[in-house]
Formats: C-alpha cells, sequence, structure tokens
C-alpha cells in the first residue's frame, strides 16, 4: 500500500510540476518580443495564450492531487510556486503592468519557488537525496541567432 501511494504522489508531483514549468516556458516566450527573455524563441500571441490557459487547467488539477497526497510542507512550498508562476503568467499576458525589472524579479522568485517546491517534494517523498538543494541559476547565455528564409 505505502508503495502504491508514494507512486500516486510521485505521479501527483510530477504532473503539478510539469505544467508549472510548461507555464513559466510559455511566459517567457509572449515576453520574448519585449526583449526580456533573452533564451526563449517568441511564440505566436494567440498560440501562447490557448497554451497558458491549457497548461492552467493542467496545474489547476494536479496542484488539487497534490492537496490530497502531500504534506503541509510540500503543500505550503506549492503555494508559493503557485503565486510566482501566476505572476509571470500576469506579466506575460498584460494582465498587470510590468517591467524588465519586474520580469527579473518574477523570475528570481519563480526559481526560489521551484527549488523550494522540489525540495519540499523530495522529502515528502522521502528520497535518498532528500537535502540535495538544487539551487536553480539561468543561464547567461546569447540565443543563437535564426536566419531568415532564402
Amino acid at each position: 500500500m505505502i508503495i502504491r501511494w508514494d507512486v500516486r504522489r510521485y505521479e501527483a508531483f510530477a504532473d503539478y510540476i510539469g505544467a508549472v514549468t510548461q507555464m513559466a516556458r510559455v511566459a517567457g516566450q509572449l515576453t520574448t518580443g519585449r526583449g526580456w527573455d533573452k533564451i526563449a524563441f517568441a511564440i505566436d500571441r494567440e498560440v501562447g495564450l490557448a497554451a497558458m490557459d491549457r497548461f492552467e487547467n493542467t496545474r489547476t488539477a494536479a496542484y488539487e492531487r497534490l492537496v490530497m497526497l502531500a504534506s503541509q510542507d510540500c503543500i505550503d512550498a506549492a503555494d508559493l510556486l503557485n503565486k510566482a508562476v501566476w505572476r509571470l503568467e500576469w506579466i506575460a499576458r498584460d494582465a498587470i503592468e510590468g517591467s524588465m525589472e519586474e520580469w527579473r524579479v518574477g523570475l528570481d522568485a519563480y526559481t526560489s519557488a521551484l527549488d523550494a517546491f522540489q525540495q519540499a517534494a523530495r522529502t515528502c517523498l522521502v528520497l535518498p537525496l532528500a537535502s540535495f538543494v538544487r539551487q536553480i541559476q539561468r543561464p547567461s547565455i546569447e540565443p543563437p541567432q535564426v536566419s531568415g528564409a532564402e
């Protein structure tokens, strides 16, 4: 029984974190045209907004499964991660005013919340590396130049 619940817990965590990271990725793609995310490739606004809606629906369902299976520390970390990814989404959607500085602050909050959630999830799953702290760093690289059709 314990193994069966651990598998369900892992699946819920994986589905949740997958949707959250996809939301953040699309948000970055939507802000590329503003020069705020130099790594992400631009995405058509309508396509990006539709994708964001799908990922938010997936995130919501996965979060509710997570709440049923996770420890309170893990739920608290997921709550912070939700707030951080929503901030990126709102800036990308122009639902709130944003600047490059606010975007970067939002990204920092998101990466910190993502680190904290992953740590809490490892602890909740009682993984051997539960105490491992990853510290996500965004690369400081220049994106490749994409040439136009010839």
